[in-house]
Protein backbone atom coordinates (compact mmCIF):
# COMPACT_ATOMS: atom_id res chain seq x y z
CA UNK A 1 0.00 0.00 0.00
CA UNK A 2 3.24 2.23 0.70
CA UNK A 3 4.33 1.74 -2.62
CA UNK A 4 0.84 2.82 -4.08
CA UNK A 5 0.20 5.88 -2.54
CA UNK A 6 2.85 8.28 -4.50
CA UNK A 7 0.91 6.76 -7.74
CA UNK A 8 -2.65 7.58 -6.36
CA UNK A 9 -0.91 11.06 -5.65
CA UNK A 10 0.95 11.39 -9.43
CA UNK A 11 -2.41 10.30 -10.75
CA UNK A 12 -4.77 12.89 -8.96
CA UNK A 13 -2.27 15.63 -9.54
CA UNK A 14 -1.79 14.60 -13.49
CA UNK A 15 -5.85 15.30 -13.44
CA UNK A 16 -5.22 18.62 -11.79
CA UNK A 17 -2.71 19.74 -14.19
CA UNK A 18 -4.56 18.67 -17.10
CA UNK A 19 -8.54 20.64 -15.74
CA UNK A 20 -6.46 23.70 -15.01
CA UNK A 21 -4.57 23.58 -18.88
CA UNK A 22 -8.38 23.04 -20.26
CA UNK A 23 -9.54 26.06 -17.71
CA UNK A 24 -7.23 28.64 -17.81
CA UNK A 25 -7.05 29.54 -21.67
CA UNK A 26 -11.07 30.36 -20.99
CA UNK A 27 -10.70 31.40 -17.25
CA UNK A 28 -7.84 34.24 -17.91
CA UNK A 29 -9.55 35.88 -21.03
CA UNK A 30 -12.75 36.51 -18.59
CA UNK A 31 -10.50 37.85 -15.53
CA UNK A 32 -9.04 39.79 -17.77
CA UNK A 33 -11.86 41.89 -19.36
CA UNK A 34 -13.70 41.93 -16.05
CA UNK A 35 -14.19 45.68 -14.87
CA UNK A 36 -12.20 45.22 -12.30
CA UNK A 37 -9.16 43.85 -13.74
CA UNK A 38 -9.71 47.18 -16.31
CA UNK A 39 -9.65 49.54 -13.69
CA UNK A 40 -5.79 49.14 -12.89
CA UNK A 41 -5.07 49.55 -17.20
CA UNK A 42 -4.24 52.43 -18.59
CA UNK A 43 -7.04 54.72 -20.04
CA UNK A 44 -5.98 53.77 -23.34
CA UNK A 45 -5.40 49.98 -23.03
CA UNK A 46 -8.99 50.39 -21.28
CA UNK A 47 -10.40 51.94 -24.37
CA UNK A 48 -9.37 49.28 -26.61
CA UNK A 49 -10.38 45.94 -24.71
CA UNK A 50 -13.56 47.16 -22.74
CA UNK A 51 -16.64 45.81 -24.23
CA UNK A 52 -19.13 46.72 -21.26
CA UNK A 53 -22.03 48.72 -22.77
CA UNK A 54 -22.07 52.21 -22.60
CA UNK A 55 -23.93 53.15 -19.14
CA UNK A 56 -27.41 54.36 -19.48
CA UNK A 57 -27.69 58.38 -18.99
CA UNK A 58 -28.55 59.24 -15.18
CA UNK A 59 -31.96 61.15 -15.52
CA UNK A 60 -30.95 64.78 -15.58
CA UNK A 61 -33.93 67.27 -15.88
CA UNK A 62 -34.03 69.66 -18.16
CA UNK A 63 -33.57 73.36 -17.40
CA UNK A 64 -37.38 74.59 -16.03
CA UNK A 65 -39.01 76.55 -18.60
CA UNK A 66 -37.23 74.58 -21.51
CA UNK A 67 -39.02 72.14 -23.59
CA UNK A 68 -37.56 70.54 -27.07
CA UNK A 69 -40.23 72.32 -28.99
CA UNK A 70 -38.98 75.92 -27.35
CA UNK A 71 -35.34 74.72 -28.35
CA UNK A 72 -36.25 73.91 -32.17
CA UNK A 73 -37.83 77.37 -32.52
CA UNK A 74 -34.83 79.34 -30.95
CA UNK A 75 -33.83 82.25 -33.44
CA UNK A 76 -30.42 83.64 -33.59
CA UNK A 77 -28.97 86.20 -35.70
CA UNK A 78 -25.24 86.01 -37.39
CA UNK A 79 -22.56 88.22 -38.85
CA UNK A 80 -19.55 87.70 -41.01
CA UNK A 81 -16.23 88.63 -39.42
CA UNK A 82 -14.47 87.46 -42.08
CA UNK A 83 -15.10 85.44 -45.69
CA UNK A 84 -11.35 84.73 -46.51
CA UNK A 85 -10.52 82.98 -43.88
CA UNK A 86 -14.78 82.27 -42.71
CA UNK A 87 -15.36 83.38 -39.27
CA UNK A 88 -18.95 84.41 -38.34
CA UNK A 89 -20.39 86.06 -35.24
CA UNK A 90 -23.44 84.54 -33.89
CA UNK A 91 -25.48 86.37 -31.68
CA UNK A 92 -28.06 84.74 -29.14
CA UNK A 93 -26.84 80.75 -30.52
CA UNK A 94 -28.23 79.56 -27.17
CA UNK A 95 -30.91 81.69 -24.78
CA UNK A 96 -29.62 82.23 -21.16
CA UNK A 97 -31.67 79.50 -19.97
CA UNK A 98 -30.11 76.93 -22.40
CA UNK A 99 -25.97 78.39 -21.47
CA UNK A 100 -26.96 77.63 -18.07
CA UNK A 101 -28.87 73.96 -18.55
CA UNK A 102 -25.46 73.40 -20.65
CA UNK A 103 -22.91 74.17 -18.15
CA UNK A 104 -24.84 72.11 -15.44
CA UNK A 105 -25.52 69.03 -17.33
CA UNK A 106 -21.45 69.11 -16.78
CA UNK A 107 -22.40 68.09 -13.08
CA UNK A 108 -23.50 64.46 -14.04
CA UNK A 109 -20.50 63.06 -16.25
CA UNK A 110 -17.21 62.11 -15.56
CA UNK A 111 -14.68 63.95 -17.72
CA UNK A 112 -13.12 60.58 -19.71
CA UNK A 113 -14.77 58.27 -21.97
CA UNK A 114 -16.90 55.91 -20.90
CA UNK A 115 -15.42 53.04 -21.74
CA UNK A 116 -12.48 54.14 -19.57
CA UNK A 117 -14.16 54.08 -16.40
CA UNK A 118 -16.40 51.42 -14.35
CA UNK A 119 -19.94 51.71 -13.92
CA UNK A 120 -19.57 52.39 -10.37
CA UNK A 121 -17.59 56.24 -10.77
CA UNK A 122 -20.48 57.75 -12.97
CA UNK A 123 -21.51 60.12 -10.15
CA UNK A 124 -25.03 62.04 -11.23
CA UNK A 125 -25.89 65.07 -9.76
CA UNK A 126 -22.63 65.46 -7.51
CA UNK A 127 -19.87 68.83 -7.88
CA UNK A 128 -18.54 69.26 -11.51
CA UNK A 129 -16.39 66.37 -12.80
CA UNK A 130 -14.11 69.07 -14.49
CA UNK A 131 -10.69 68.29 -14.60
CA UNK A 132 -7.25 69.72 -16.02
CA UNK A 133 -7.50 70.35 -19.66
CA UNK A 134 -5.31 68.07 -22.11
CA UNK A 135 -4.28 68.37 -25.64
CA UNK A 136 -4.60 65.91 -28.67
CA UNK A 137 -1.44 64.50 -29.28
CA UNK A 138 -0.63 61.73 -31.76
CA UNK A 139 0.87 59.59 -28.89
CA UNK A 140 -2.33 60.41 -26.81
CA UNK A 141 -3.65 63.20 -24.48
CA UNK A 142 -1.19 65.20 -22.86
CA UNK A 143 -1.43 68.40 -20.38
CA UNK A 144 0.45 71.20 -21.66
CA UNK A 145 1.36 74.38 -19.96
CA UNK A 146 -0.17 76.53 -22.36
CA UNK A 147 -3.77 75.24 -21.84
CA UNK A 148 -4.38 76.39 -17.85
CA UNK A 149 -8.42 75.37 -17.88
CA UNK A 150 -10.30 72.64 -17.06
CA UNK A 151 -12.61 70.71 -19.44
CA UNK A 152 -15.84 68.31 -18.94
CA UNK A 153 -17.69 66.35 -21.46
CA UNK A 154 -21.05 66.77 -22.53
CA UNK A 155 -23.31 63.37 -23.24
CA UNK A 156 -24.21 63.90 -26.62
CA UNK A 157 -27.86 62.01 -25.88
CA UNK A 158 -29.34 64.45 -22.97
CA UNK A 159 -32.14 66.25 -24.74
CA UNK A 160 -30.96 69.89 -24.27
CA UNK A 161 -27.38 69.02 -26.16
CA UNK A 162 -29.06 66.90 -28.96
CA UNK A 163 -30.98 69.91 -29.76
CA UNK A 164 -28.12 72.36 -29.18
CA UNK A 165 -25.87 69.92 -31.64
CA UNK A 166 -29.05 69.72 -34.22
CA UNK A 167 -29.31 73.53 -34.18
CA UNK A 168 -25.29 73.20 -34.92
CA UNK A 169 -25.78 70.62 -37.90
CA UNK A 170 -28.53 72.98 -39.15
CA UNK A 171 -26.39 76.24 -39.09
CA UNK A 172 -23.33 74.27 -41.16
CA UNK A 173 -26.15 73.22 -44.19
CA UNK A 174 -24.60 70.75 -46.84
CA UNK A 175 -20.88 71.10 -45.71
CA UNK A 176 -21.52 68.54 -43.28
CA UNK A 177 -23.67 64.97 -44.71
CA UNK A 178 -25.76 63.29 -42.19
CA UNK A 179 -23.21 60.44 -41.69
CA UNK A 180 -20.80 62.68 -40.87
CA UNK A 181 -20.84 63.72 -36.69
CA UNK A 182 -19.91 65.89 -34.05
CA UNK A 183 -16.80 65.23 -31.53
CA UNK A 184 -18.39 64.77 -27.81
CA UNK A 185 -19.30 68.29 -26.93
CA UNK A 186 -16.39 69.85 -24.74
CA UNK A 187 -17.07 72.13 -22.00
CA UNK A 188 -14.04 74.72 -20.94
CA UNK A 189 -13.90 76.33 -17.58
CA UNK A 190 -11.20 79.13 -16.58
CA UNK A 191 -10.59 80.91 -13.46
CA UNK A 192 -8.53 83.79 -12.90
CA UNK A 193 -5.29 83.89 -15.25
CA UNK A 194 -5.88 80.71 -16.89
CA UNK A 195 -6.10 80.47 -20.07
CA UNK A 196 -4.83 78.42 -23.68
CA UNK A 197 -2.08 79.59 -25.48
CA UNK A 198 -2.17 80.13 -29.33
CA UNK A 199 -3.47 76.45 -31.22
CA UNK A 200 -5.57 75.44 -34.28
CA UNK A 201 -8.27 72.91 -34.22
CA UNK A 202 -7.27 70.94 -36.73
CA UNK A 203 -5.36 68.12 -36.93
CA UNK A 204 -1.84 68.32 -39.35
CA UNK A 205 -2.49 64.54 -40.17
CA UNK A 206 -6.49 63.25 -40.59
CA UNK A 207 -7.03 61.14 -37.59
CA UNK A 208 -8.47 57.49 -38.13
CA UNK A 209 -11.57 56.66 -36.88
CA UNK A 210 -11.45 54.85 -33.48
CA UNK A 211 -14.67 52.24 -34.58
CA UNK A 212 -12.45 49.81 -36.88
CA UNK A 213 -14.34 51.48 -40.07
CA UNK A 214 -10.77 52.77 -41.36
CA UNK A 215 -12.20 55.71 -41.70
CA UNK A 216 -10.16 59.36 -41.87
CA UNK A 217 -11.81 62.09 -40.13
CA UNK A 218 -10.71 65.66 -39.12
CA UNK A 219 -12.35 68.88 -37.39
CA UNK A 220 -13.38 70.80 -40.11
CA UNK A 221 -14.84 73.87 -38.42
CA UNK A 222 -15.52 74.79 -34.94
CA UNK A 223 -18.40 76.31 -32.57
CA UNK A 224 -16.86 78.18 -29.30
CA UNK A 225 -20.07 79.39 -27.29
CA UNK A 226 -19.82 81.62 -24.57
CA UNK A 227 -21.97 79.94 -21.63
CA UNK A 228 -21.13 82.12 -18.79
CA UNK A 229 -19.10 85.40 -18.71
CA UNK A 230 -18.86 86.39 -15.39
CA UNK A 231 -15.48 87.54 -15.81
CA UNK A 232 -13.17 90.69 -17.04
CA UNK A 233 -10.53 89.60 -19.98
CA UNK A 234 -11.13 86.01 -21.01
CA UNK A 235 -10.89 87.12 -24.46
CA UNK A 236 -10.98 84.82 -27.79
CA UNK A 237 -8.19 86.46 -29.87
CA UNK A 238 -7.22 85.72 -33.39
CA UNK A 239 -4.13 87.21 -34.10
CA UNK A 240 -4.05 86.36 -38.11
CA UNK A 241 -7.62 87.46 -38.93
CA UNK A 242 -6.89 90.90 -40.24
CA UNK A 243 -10.53 92.17 -40.74
CA UNK A 244 -10.11 95.17 -38.09
CA UNK A 245 -6.74 95.89 -39.21
CA UNK A 246 -7.31 96.31 -42.84
CA UNK A 247 -10.23 98.18 -41.60
CA UNK A 248 -7.99 100.27 -39.57
CA UNK A 249 -5.79 101.20 -42.47
CA UNK A 250 -8.90 102.94 -44.84
CA UNK A 251 -9.19 106.48 -45.26
CA UNK A 252 -5.59 107.03 -45.10
CA UNK A 253 -4.92 105.41 -42.27
CA UNK A 254 -7.77 107.42 -40.47
CA UNK A 255 -9.39 104.12 -39.68
CA UNK A 256 -13.18 102.69 -41.13
CA UNK A 257 -15.96 101.90 -38.97
CA UNK A 258 -16.21 98.14 -37.87
CA UNK A 259 -14.72 98.79 -34.58
CA UNK A 260 -18.14 101.12 -34.01
CA UNK A 261 -20.14 98.33 -35.01
CA UNK A 262 -18.78 95.60 -33.16
CA UNK A 263 -17.94 98.03 -30.06
CA UNK A 264 -18.95 95.54 -26.71
CA UNK A 265 -18.25 92.25 -28.84
CA UNK A 266 -15.20 92.58 -30.47
CA UNK A 267 -12.09 94.81 -31.10
CA UNK A 268 -8.38 94.66 -32.18
CA UNK A 269 -5.97 92.27 -30.85
CA UNK A 270 -2.62 92.94 -29.31
CA UNK A 271 0.85 90.16 -30.13
CA UNK A 272 3.97 91.06 -28.83
CA UNK A 273 2.98 94.89 -28.22
CA UNK A 274 1.84 95.11 -31.79
CA UNK A 275 -2.50 95.69 -32.69
CA UNK A 276 -2.83 92.80 -34.62
CA UNK A 277 -6.20 90.82 -35.80
CA UNK A 278 -9.36 90.51 -33.46
CA UNK A 279 -10.47 89.06 -30.51
CA UNK A 280 -13.95 88.93 -29.06
CA UNK A 281 -15.36 89.37 -25.84
CA UNK A 282 -17.10 86.65 -23.78
CA UNK A 283 -20.89 86.95 -23.66
CA UNK A 284 -23.07 84.46 -22.43
CA UNK A 285 -25.14 82.74 -25.21
CA UNK A 286 -23.19 83.94 -28.19
CA UNK A 287 -21.22 81.81 -30.23
CA UNK A 288 -18.44 81.68 -32.70
CA UNK A 289 -18.29 79.86 -36.26
CA UNK A 290 -15.16 79.15 -37.96
CA UNK A 291 -13.87 77.21 -41.46
CA UNK A 292 -10.40 74.51 -40.17
CA UNK A 293 -9.64 73.25 -42.95
CA UNK A 294 -10.54 73.82 -46.92
CA UNK A 295 -12.35 71.96 -49.86
CA UNK A 296 -9.10 69.56 -49.97
CA UNK A 297 -8.98 68.84 -46.51
CA UNK A 298 -6.01 71.44 -45.55
CA UNK A 299 -5.82 73.17 -42.58
CA UNK A 300 -5.61 76.66 -42.54
CA UNK A 301 -2.71 77.99 -40.40
CA UNK A 302 -5.38 81.60 -40.12
CA UNK A 303 -7.41 80.19 -37.89
CA UNK A 304 -4.44 79.83 -34.77
CA UNK A 305 -6.47 81.59 -32.15
CA UNK A 306 -6.35 81.92 -28.14
CA UNK A 307 -7.68 82.14 -24.96
CA UNK A 308 -6.83 84.89 -23.15
CA UNK A 309 -6.31 84.78 -19.54
CA UNK A 310 -9.18 85.35 -17.61
CA UNK A 311 -8.75 88.67 -14.92
CA UNK A 312 -11.35 88.38 -12.18
CA UNK A 313 -14.07 85.94 -12.56
CA UNK A 314 -15.14 82.40 -14.10
CA UNK A 315 -15.85 82.05 -17.80
CA UNK A 316 -17.41 78.77 -18.98
CA UNK A 317 -17.20 77.64 -22.57
CA UNK A 318 -18.54 75.05 -25.29
CA UNK A 319 -16.26 73.63 -28.54
CA UNK A 320 -18.29 72.02 -30.32
CA UNK A 321 -16.29 69.80 -33.77
CA UNK A 322 -17.74 68.42 -37.00
CA UNK A 323 -16.21 65.84 -37.81
CA UNK A 324 -15.91 65.56 -41.73
CA UNK A 325 -14.92 62.22 -43.26
CA UNK A 326 -11.69 61.93 -45.77
CA UNK A 327 -10.21 59.36 -48.26
CA UNK A 328 -7.40 58.13 -46.91
CA UNK A 329 -5.22 59.20 -50.24
CA UNK A 330 -6.07 63.15 -49.77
Amino acid sequence: MADKAPTKSKSTGGIVARALFLVLPLALPAAFWSSHIQTYLTSQFQSSVSTAPKPAIPAVEPPTGWTPEACAAHQYTTEIVSLDPLVIYINNFTSQLEAEGLVKAGYVFPPIPYSCVPLINLRPNSEPDFEDSVISHYSGLRKVTGRTSQSAPLEPDLPLVSCILGRARKFMGSMLLPHEPFSTPQLVRYFPSQKYDLHTDFWPAHQLMPDGSGRLFNRVASFFVFLRANCTDGYTYFPEVDVLDRDAERSGGGGGNLGAVWKGKAERGERQGEKKGVRFKPIAGNALFWVNLDGKGRGDQRLIHAGLPVGEGEKVGMNLWPRKFYASDE
